[in-house]
Formats: structure tokens, sequence, C-alpha cells
């Protein structure tokens, strides 16, 4: 037997926030991916980026769901 595998897509325009008192940057997750993808404070994800084509790609894979 195959194992199927669902994969479901989203695609969103979304703005860097600065971080207050940190040289970081915010981006917020919307609320259809949060309720889609039942993302919770206190999830972990880990960040993936790399350059493509002159475009900065980032992937971020939930690594520990809270």
């Amino acid at each position: 037997n195959a194992i199927m595998s669902s994969r479901r897509t989203m695609s969103k325009t979304l703005k860097a926030r600065d971080h207050h008192g940190a040289d970081s940057l915010d981006i917020t997750i919307p609320v259809d991916a949060v309720r889609e993808y039942d993302i919770n404070q206190g999830d972990v994800f880990e960040l993936e980026a790399e350059e493509q084509d002159g475009d900065v790609v980032l992937r971020y894979r939930r690594v520990y769901e809270s």
C-alpha cells in the first residue's frame, strides 16, 4: 500500500515589523493560518532561509506543538 500524504498550501503577504528592544524582526502568523493549521502560543518552529533566483525564501517547520 502506498502511503498518501495531504498537502495544504496557503499564500499571504506579510510585513516584517520591529521587535521592541531587539535587533530581530517579527512576522505575524495570520489568523486564518493559525486556525487552519491549529498553531498555538508556545509552538516551536525551525527556520530555513535560502536565496533562490534573487529572492529570499523563508520556510518554517513546526518542530514542537504545545
